[in-house]
């Protein structure tokens, strides 16, 4: 994804755009490297507090946030790697099914960190309705997996 050599020899086909483009999406991504390497540190120094704790770690509020810790890493990723695939394939940044599942993403990360002892009726149908408009519209913009983004995995 990173593999300079590709990029020298692409870069004289590229248009003015292209090459723009090129350049201030490396640099997102090297943002969102930098927020995510932040935030596992983060997360690690949550954890060993946590493990100080001994038995009192194991109570519910302090594993939410450190599992909701742990699932905003993965959401970084998740977008970092959107973002590095789309470089890969010369498709546009933007895809709306990635923005789409991101959204899902992030609204499944808050339903399971909720706490269901203080939501009021009308948070849990807010959340309800806008799960399920990221469903309908996933849906309705051809939510199949995309051939574009696969395992990152190496391919035999």
């Amino acid at each position: 994804m990173f593999d300079l050599a590709t990029l020298k020899r692409d870069w004289r086909s590229f248009t003015a755009y292209e090459r723009f483009e090129q350049l201030v999406t490396r640099v997102i991504m090297l943002f969102l490297s930098v927020i995510i390497l932040y935030s596992l540190v983060l997360i690690v120094m949550e954890l060993f507090n946590g493990f100080r704790l001994g038995q009192e770690f194991i109570e519910k509020e302090l594993l939410q946030d450190t599992f909701g810790s742990i699932f905003t890493v993965l959401i970084l990723l998740e977008f970092n790697h959107s973002i590095a695939l789309a470089l890969a394939k010369r498709m546009g940044i933007i895809q709306a099914r990635i923005v789409v599942l991101l959204a899902i993403l992030v609204v499944a990360r808050k339903i399971i960190l909720l706490d269901f002892k203080t939501a009021t009726f009308e948070n849990l149908l807010g959340i309800g309705g806008v799960a399920l408009a990221l469903g309908l519209l996933y849906w309705l913009i051809g939510g199949k997996p995309s051939p574009h983004h696969t395992s990152t995995l190496p391919q035999e």
